[in-house]
């Protein structure tokens, strides 16, 4: 599921409300700058023949978990638990004013704020993604997926774009020196993976794969994280860019999703685990494929949750679930966030991580008109949390990856 279509739903879950009864949504697919692609089945099916033979060069699978947990590797031997601040967060955010709340894919972003700096939206058409090159990195060019491009916005609002245009699914490399993004024309057999630099903009690195439409993950050591859209049987592949082609590590299946942090060489995989179950598996990439490192299964429904997210700290120790716990991934402690009950919408950019031990977390008042949105900063070590930053009742928060 992309970017673009988590938004939409977690927008109208939380503001069903505002919603006439006779509004249209989206088609079933859209491409990352939110636009229907009407793309049909047959070249996907097509496709599917081709898929195996180019990426499949290992088995995939899990090893089963140890009865002792290995550690994660580089992990501190343990984290500050004295009490939270209350400061202005340490991670920007994106602030949107909702001129035009019937259609949430119009209404972009107004306001960067990164600490002192506060940067006015200078006409880009997109999400604010992460830092990058002295500025924030950003999606540009919707409505029209050819125009669709990876930019940077610096501090003075000057927009430079980053790599080819009709580009989805930027990722930035664990260095931050590179930036690879997907693309895939409509109505195209074929897509690519294309690595530019991020300072001179300069193409560095080319994979081209015999499928309609792909989906960049995550990029860390091991390389960049990629699997096919709209299929139900989903590959996930790393590519580790000049290598000719890319190596098959794991299967999503249709519920699956996969979380890859660039500090890091764990990835937590999240599955469908029965109709509100899910398990989220964080694990390395070993020799003969992911090696479990720990298993947390868990049911949404215990969290009035419609659907489930998994945040991964920079380091790869702790993985935060939208049940608002927080899993050590070396001894498996489980750490309840102590959040209010009456907050609940977490959305899938909802927590993002200010540090090892503290994550930012994102919610908004339950059944209450005009809904209100809260920015709490949570220990992952102690559970406590306290509320730092309150939206406006026109406005919402988007976190932002530091």
């Amino acid at each position: 599921m992309n970017d673009t279509k988590n938004r939409l739903r977690d927008y109208l879950q939380t503001k069903a409300g505002t919603v006439p009864d006779a509004a249209q949504g989206p088609g079933l697919q859209l491409d990352a700058t939110g636009t229907p692609t009407k793309r049909g089945w047959i070249p996907i099916v097509l496709a599917a023949a081709t898929i195996g033979a180019v990426l499949v060069l290992a088995v995939p699978f899990l090893t089963r978990l140890a009865d002792k947990q290995p550690t994660v590797a580089d992990s501190p031997a343990a984290m500050p638990t004295g009490p939270v601040s209350t400061g202005a967060p340490r991670i920007p955010y994106a602030v949107t004013v909702h001129n035009n709340p019937d259609n949430p894919l119009d209404t972009w972003w107004a306001v960067i704020q990164d600490g002192k700096q506060k940067v006015k939206n200078p006409g880009v058409r997109g999400e604010v993604l992460a830092r990058l090159g002295g500025g924030w990195l950003v999606k540009t060019g919707y409505p029209d997926p050819k125009k669709s491009q990876a930019a940077i916005v610096d501090p003075k609002g000057k927009v430079t774009p980053l790599g080819p245009t009709g580009a989805t699914y930027p990722v930035i490399s664990p260095d931050g020196r590179q930036l690879a993004v997907a693309v895939a024309p409509y109505g195209a057999k074929d897509s690519r993976v294309v690595v530019v630099n991020v300072e001179d903009g300069k193409e560095t690195a080319r994979l081209d794969l015999p499928m309609p439409s792909i989906r960049l993950i995550g990029w860390n050591k091991d390389g960049i994280w990629l699997t096919p859209e709209l299929v139900d049987s989903r590959p996930v592949s790393v590519w580790q860019p000049g290598a000719d082609q890319p190596r098959t590590v794991e299967e999503l299946g249709l519920r699956g999703e996969l979380q890859v942090v660039r500090s890091s060489d764990v990835v937590v995989q999240l599955s469908g685990n029965g109709i509100d179950g899910y398990c989220a598996k964080a694990a390395t990439l070993g020799a003969k494929g992911l090696e479990l490192k720990r298993e947390y299964c868990f049911e949404t429904v215990e969290s009035d949750q419609a659907a489930a997210y998994v945040a991964l700290s920079p380091e790869g120790r702790t993985m935060v679930l939208s049940t608002r716990v927080a899993v050590d991934i070396a001894t498996g402690k489980a750490t309840k966030l102590g959040i209010p009950a009456k907050f609940g919408g977490w959305t899938w950019n909802s927590a993002v991580f200010e540090d090892p031990a503290t994550v930012i977390v994102l919610a908004d008042t339950r059944g209450v008109k005009p809904l209100a949105q809260k920015m709490f900063r949570c220990s992952v070590t102690t559970g406590e949390c306290k509320a730092i930053l309150t939206s406006k009742s026109n406005e919402s928060l988007a976190a932002v990856r530091p």
